[in-house]
């Protein structure tokens, strides 16, 4: 329980957001990429660039408004969260490949 609090506090909703959003687009992007190309290596490089295109996009529209600024700690969380999703798809997709 008390390792869960520390946890919790040390890891700002903010950045949890990012790294969900860098999951989901991941996910998405994963799953679409395979279907179209067949190929789980390129549907991992796809979802990846994905996730952390997206990461970049919204922290350069962030930079432009007032009192906001280019935040490369959103832009890790959205890319761990990319990284987590596509890696682990990817991994599962060669595992069942071998089948």
């Amino acid at each position: 329980m008390m390792v869960s609090n520390i946890l919790h506090g040390q890891i700002q909703e903010d950045k949890k957001k990012h790294f969900l959003a860098g999951a989901a687009i991941s996910s998405l992007t994963y799953t679409l990429a395979k279907e179209k190309l067949g190929d789980p290596n390129k549907a991992f490089l796809c979802s990846l660039a994905a996730g952390v295109l997206a990461g970049v996009a919204k922290e350069t529209i962030d930079s432009t408004q007032p009192g906001n600024i280019f935040d490369s700690k959103d832009l890790l969380a959205t890319t761990l969260g990319s990284v987590s999703v596509s890696l682990t798809f990817n991994l599962f997709d060669k595992k069942k490949k071998k089948k």
